[in-house]
């Protein structure tokens, strides 16, 4: 009987002890994280495999009998440190571990962490491969995790709004024009995109929205476009060139993310040349009958882009230089162009002044009609007659109007 006591009571006091060493050995060591680089290999390409262990236990609480009665107990803290025995990346045959097994092995504290590092191999066949990661902890049972590895396999990214601005209109403008745009707002991404906003972001006061800058759009499903019109006023002092306006776009995804872009609208400013005439002169002021003579015509710019390569002739029936090459005449700015004729018999003649020139808009033709007047020699003996005709008659009336009157009176 004796005996059969001691027995029971070893029985009971096994019992009570079995369960503070489950708690005190119970596998407390995880993964918290893994990580491939680089991330997609090439086939046969190396790259390292890095995971990260954890103890997450802070200590365990244990509970003893005492042999004499069963309601007096014992309770005592023991910190839970596991021993890692060993970590092995097993690469299953296909991807080949070159190194970092058997590197580590030890306790871990309690919510300690510990970083290792594995260099591997990929196959030379592009897929999805799973090496299996054992960590065999003391007195619990071995971690088993698999980590994948991506040889050259496109994987779809998390289905996403795409927002895509285009636009369209006149392929040119100039200093000064009107113009309208199309801006086509299209979803390339395979979910919505909801409350779109559009708003231009230029403060140049050369530049600028005639209406309005802003546009919102409720929502674009994936595929869906919408066109907006955007009405734009320039001056002529916009400088010549590439333009582009900031556009600043704004819209929600399905999971009520805000998101913000930024975009452009390009726009090819050109110059125009405008040419006209200033003024028209000859040297000598009067032209006669076979003299030889200077005609200078000055030809302004009155466009907001150059005029080169600028070139003016006439088609006057005289000898001489009808030609005249005058080159580039900037805006707001005039120059000469200059001929030098011998004049033929006398009357008026009609002719024409043609000027061709280039400026960012092509080639330009433009003609102005004139009229050159030519006198005679004896215009001139004429001319000095009636002068002196008109002297003689003025010098008659003041005589008898001015001088006879008042010795009439004396």
């Amino acid at each position: 009987m004796i005996w059969k006591g001691i027995a029971a009571v070893l029985c009971i006091s096994a019992l009570c002890i079995v369960p503070a060493l489950a708690g005190l050995y119970e596998p407390t060591v995880i993964i918290t994280d893994t990580d491939v680089s680089p991330a997609v290999l090439m086939p046969g390409e190396t790259g390292v495999i890095t995971v990260t262990l954890k103890n997450t236990a802070k200590a365990s609480l244990t509970t003893t009998y005492t042999a004499q009665t069963s309601t007096s107990e014992i309770t005592t803290s023991t910190e839970v440190n596991p021993t890692i025995s060993s970590v092995y990346l097993d690469g299953g045959g296909d991807v080949e571990v070159l190194g970092g097994n058997s590197q580590y092995s030890g306790d871990l504290g309690p919510e300690q962490s510990i970083q290792l590092s594995f260099l591997i191999r990929a196959p030379e066949k592009d897929g999805i491969y799973f090496p299996l990661l054992r960590v065999r902890v003391r007195g619990a049972e071995s971690l088993l995790y698999p980590i994948p590895v991506n040889v050259n396999v496109p994987v779809s990214v998390v289905k996403k709004p795409v927002l895509l601005i285009s636009q369209s209109g006149p392929e040119y403008i100039r200093p000064g024009d009107e113009v309208e745009v199309t801006l086509s707002v299209s979803n390339s991404g395979q979910s919505s995109a909801d409350d779109i906003f559009i708003r231009v972001a230029e403060d140049d006061p050369s530049l600028a929205p005639k209406t309005s800058g802003s546009f919102h759009v409720d929502r674009l499903d994936g595929g869906e476009s919408q066109d907006l019109a955007l009405f734009l006023v320039t001056d002529t002092d916009l400088e010549t060139g590439i333009r582009e306006i900031a556009l600043v776009v704004s819209y929600y995804t399905v999971d009520g993310v805000l998101v913000s872009q930024t975009d452009a609208v390009s726009l090819d400013v050109r110059g125009r040349a405008a040419l006209g005439i200033a003024s028209v002169k000859t040297d000598p002021v009067r032209v006669m009958q076979g003299d030889q003579y200077d005609l200078i015509i000055r030809l302004e710019n009155t466009g907001t882009g150059d005029a080169t390569s600028t070139k003016a002739a006439i088609d006057l029936p005289f000898s001489g230089n009808k030609e005249s090459f005058i080159g580039k005449i900037k805006p707001d700015n005039d120059a000469p162009a200059v001929f030098t004729l011998d004049a033929s018999e006398a009357r008026d003649y009609d002719y024409a002044l043609t000027v061709t020139y280039e400026d960012d808009w092509g080639a330009h033709t433009d003609t102005f009609p004139l009229t050159m007047p030519v006198r005679s020699k004896g215009d001139g003996g004429i001319v000095v007659f009636g002068v002196i005709l008109l002297a003689v008659v003025a010098a008659g009336a003041w005589y008898i109007f001015v001088y006879k009157k008042k010795d009439g009176q004396d």
